[in-house]
């Protein structure tokens, strides 16, 4: 049976859930629905896995609800499984009623067969999100960045974020684009770049149609496991997200004429001691962010630094861009991954948002 309650605290679990992809939109984070039923599938899929049950209400009529759970891989790393969810056992569900679906909802907790309620996010045995050791040089000297990476755990609460809505940097001063996103668009667009963004909205970001964004925020988004395979030519980065595929060329040292634009462009690449610098352009248009809708032209030219970390577990990356026609300003940013013992799953996207039960 469902019943939806409204409480004024659950505003601070808007806060908190918000942040999940298109979770604002597509349900109302200031009330809460407590459900129960019985499960009849389970669609562990990305970006968003589902499980359907039979709720009976109170007329004794049959219900056919729906709830999103997490991307299948993170709950896979995270030690969950399909066959939790057997087919007819009993399911009970704390979470957001969706905005435009009557039989459907987040998960924030959800309890089989009456046993103790699962948090979302919760770890559960045989979970593979502990970061681990690896080499910081191959056997030749050359930096190892080989391996599977995923996004370095966030400290809770961490440092205050300034009226940007970035996070402070560890000096105290607004961080770089790359440490926090704040409202709105954090690029300093041209006329040309106001043009190609005017009329966006929300249902436009590419990440709502199985499409990758940038090869920056990509990397971390939704901590899915990225793999790095390397050897003296070439580096291949391949990300857990939406399946960008990166080849960084060692024995290069110019970019070809005449390139085919791509969503991850064409990268160069050189050792500074042991750091990694790489050069990108060869960019289709795209988005620079999927969210407020600014984006970013043919032009766009990324320069990274890559080093491992000195604990011998992480790997960080700052990047300059700058595009001369959409653009008028650099922009900086920087993130960390850290080694994990965790598969690298590939993410067959089957986007399960906009269908709507009965009918499963």
């Amino acid at each position: 049976m469902s019943r939806i309650l409204f409480f004024a605290a659950l505003l601070f679990l808007a806060g908190t859930s918000s942040a999940h992809h298109g979770s604002a939109g597509q349900f109302d984070h200031s009330k809460t629905v407590e459900v129960s039923g019985v499960v009849k599938k389970i669609r562990f899929v990305n970006p968003h896995s589902y499980v359907y049950f039979d709720v009976t209400n109170d007329a004794g009529e049959i219900e056919e609800w729906r709830c999103e759970m997490r991307a299948a891989s993170v709950l896979k790393r995270s030690g969950w499984s399909e066959d939790m969810f057997e087919s007819g056992a009993v399911i009970d569900i704390v979470g957001v009623p969706a905005r435009r679906e009557p039989h459907g909802c987040y998960v924030e907790t959800l309890a089989l067969n009456e046993g103790e309620a699962i948090r979302r996010s919760a770890e559960l045995e045989g979970a593979k999100t502990a970061s681990v050791e690896r080499p910081l040089h191959l056997a030749d000297g050359t930096p190892n960045l080989t391996g599977n990476w995923v996004r370095a755990p966030r400290e809770r609460g961490g440092p205050p974020r300034g009226p940007d809505g970035r996070r402070a940097g560890p000096d105290g001063q607004p961080a770089g684009p790359g440490m926090g996103p704040p409202r709105g668009s954090r690029y300093a667009q041209s006329d040309a770049g106001v043009v190609a963004s005017a009329g966006h909205e929300t249902e436009d970001n590419p990440r709502f149609h199985c499409n990758a964004t940038n090869i920056f925020h990509d990397w971390t988004f939704d901590a899915h496991v990225n793999t790095i395979e390397q050897d003296e030519d070439v580096i291949t980065l391949t990300f857990g997200f939406m399946n960008i595929v990166r080849t960084i060329h060692l024995d290069q040292d110019s970019h070809p004429d005449n390139l085919e634009p791509s969503r991850g462009g064409h990268s160069i690449g050189e050792w500074d001691g042991d750091t990694l610098v790489v050069d990108t352009v060869g960019f289709a248009e795209g988005y620079l962010d999927g969210r407020s809708g600014a984006k970013h032209s043919d032009q766009l030219h990324i320069v990274e630094r890559v080093s491992r970390g000195e604990d011998s577990k992480s790997l960080v990356r700052t990047w300059v861009g700058e595009d001369p026609v959409y653009l008028t300003a650099r922009f900086e940013g920087q993130d960390q991954v850290v080694a994990t013992e965790a598969e690298f799953d590939p993410y067959n996207c089957e986007d399960l948002t906009q269908e709507v039960v009965p009918g499963f």
